[in-house]
C-alpha cells in the first residue's frame, strides 16, 4: 500500500505531462503516442468496466482501447483541450462511443445467429467460447511476489464502487491532481478527494483482513 499513500505527497512536484500534452496539441505524433502509451492501461480498465458481461467472450476490452486510440490518433485535431484532463474527458467519449457500437453489432449478430444457426451443435458452440477465455488468462506459474502484489491490488480494485475504482486508477496511475481527477469524474477536487481517500481506506482495510486470512 506504500506505492498508494505516496501519491499524495507528488502532488506539488513538477507536472511532466504539461509539455507532451502541448506538443501533441501542437501536432507532435511523437507526443500523442506517448499519451496514448501512458493511457493505455486506464482506458482499458474503464473499457471493462463498460463492457457487457455477456459481450467480453466476444470482444476484447484491448481491441476497444486499440481501435479508440487508433480513432483519436486519427483525428487528434479535433482535441480542443489543453489539459490532460480535458483530453481524459475527449479519450473517454470515444471510449464509450466504441463500447456502444460494438454493443449493437452483438446484439444485431446474436439476433441473426438465433434465426439462421440454431441447428449448431451446442456443445461445440459452448467448446469455442471456453477456448476464448482460456487464451485470455494470463497468470504465468513463475510469477514473482512483486506481480502477485499486483494482482491481488487489482482484483481489490475491481471490487470497489466504480467512482472510487476511477478515482485512484486517475490519482495512483496516471498521477492527475485531484482538481483534474474531479474534471474527468464531474465533480470538485475535494469530492474527487474524499472518492479517493475512501477508497484506499477500502483497499487497505481489505488487503489487510486478506493477509489476516492467509496467515
Amino acid at each position: 500500500m506504500n506505492q498508494l499513500s505516496t501519491a499524495d505527497s507528488s502532488s506539488n512536484a513538477t507536472d511532466p505531462w504539461s509539455a507532451t500534452v502541448a506538443a501533441a496539441c501542437d501536432g507532435s505524433r511523437q507526443a500523442q503516442s506517448r499519451l496514448f502509451a501512458d493511457l493505455r492501461s486506464y482506458l482499458r480498465s474503464r473499457a471493462a468496466a463498460g463492457l457487457d458481461p455477456h459481450l467480453q467472450v466476444k470482444v476484447s476490452p484491448s481491441d476497444l482501447v486499440q481501435e479508440t486510440l487508433m480513432e483519436a490518433y486519427q483525428s487528434f485535431e479535433r482535441f480542443e483541450g489543453k489539459t490532460r484532463a480535458e483530453l481524459l474527458v475527449w479519450l473517454q467519449g470515444i471510449l464509450k462511443h466504441r463500447l456502444l457500437t460494438a454493443q449493437r453489432k452483438f446484439h444485431k449478430a446474436e439476433k441473426r445467429s438465433l434465426r439462421r444457426e440454431v441447428h449448431i451443435d451446442q456443445a461445440q458452440a459452448s467448446g469455442s467460447r471456453w477456448a476464448v477465455t482460456d487464451n485470455e488468462r494470463t497468470s504465468p506459474s513463475g510469477q514473482v511476489m512483486a506481480n502477485e502484489e499486483r494482482e491481488r491490488l487489482e482484483t481489490a480494485m475491481t471490487r470497489l464502487p466504480e467512482r472510487q475504482e476511477q478515482a485512484v486508477r486517475l490519482r495512483n496511475e496516471l498521477r492527475l491532481s485531484f482538481e483534474e481527477v474531479g474534471k474527468v469524474l464531474g465533480c470538485s477536487a475535494g469530492a474527487a478527494q474524499k472518492l479517493w481517500s475512501r477508497a484506499i481506506e477500502r483497499l487497505a482495510e481489505e488487503l489487510t483482513d486478506e493477509e489476516s486470512s492467509h496467515s
